[in-house]
């Protein structure tokens, strides 16, 4: 009887290694891939300054009411000389702009360049000169607007090593919007061109834009894509600019001021 038993045991257990043999490594279910993180696009919007008989250009409230409605986020470039003149219109309108908290304000330098002048703003001047320069902008931001403005971008001009040096010595500027890549003496961020929004220069073209963007931009964590309003003057250029933001809120793209991406990535880096 105890023989049957153990013979009836060995049995069974013969069988159940037949039936459910261990699992190698190679056999274990793979984990989840996670999921590819989502492109960050920050719309740098160039030339905010006043004009005659009113605030700002039509075509930076079409701008700021498109992406209100559609929950994005931009940044405007303010040419810091037009906050000389009193004009508490414009004033009020940049100041309820910020305070709705999807469009950042920067400094895109203070004087405006014209046709006739060779030499540009950052293209000439001692470290103290730019300095000074910075700082009279910040200046008038706090002054007129009561925000300073926490990112940088020259307005159609070179940049030198004085620059760099005026940047990193200006607190109030963290951010460089198409620094270079490897500067030599800025040591805050810089965020480099990659493409922008228009081909050529004023005119948002969404086939080109999309063409430029799968050969160079779609593998980009992030791209700052340039573009300025007040130059899309016919209703083509404006459609061209709802077509490529639209292009890239249906690649899943998410829109970012300069200050939230570079708090962002600081965050994942804790």
């Amino acid at each position: 009887m105890r023989q049957t038993i153990l013979l009836t045991g060995l049995i069974f257990l013969l069988g159940c290694q037949h039936a459910a043999p261990s699992l190698k490594a190679s056999d274990a279910p793979s984990k989840p891939e996670s999921p590819a993180q989502p492109q960050i696009i920050i719309l740098k919007l160039d030339d905010v300054k006043q004009v005659k008989n009113g605030a700002v250009h039509r075509n930076w409230q079409r701008v700021a009411d498109y992406i209100e409605a559609n929950h994005l986020k931009a940044s405007f470039g303010i040419i810091c000389a037009s906050l000389e003149k009193d004009n508490p219109a414009y004033f009020d309108w940049i100041k309820a702009m910020n305070q709705k908290g999807f469009i950042e304000f920067w400094l895109h330098g203070y004087h405006e360049r014209t046709a006739d002048e060779k030499t540009g703003e950052f293209e000439q001047g001692t470290f103290e000169e730019q300095k000074a320069v910075l700082e009279r902008s910040e200046k008038l931001a706090r002054e007129k607007l009561g925000f300073a403005l926490p990112a940088f971008g020259p307005h159609w001009t070179g940049t030198t090593d004085a620059t760099e040096q005026a940047l990193e010595a200006v607190p109030e500027i963290k951010i460089w919007l198409y620094g270079p890549k490897t500067p030599k003496f800025y040591k805050k961020v810089a965020l480099p061109r990659v493409l922008g929004l228009e081909n050529p220069t004023f005119v948002p073209d969404f086939a080109k834009f999309k063409a430029a963007y799968e050969r160079v931009g779609a593998a980009e964590k992030y791209l700052v894509l340039q573009g300025h309003p007040p130059n899309w003057y016919n209703d083509d250029r404006w459609n061209g600019f709802i077509q490529i933001v639209e292009f890239l809120k249906a690649k899943g793209c998410v829109f970012m001021t300069p200050s939230e991406y570079v708090a962002s990535v600081s965050q994942k880096g804790k």
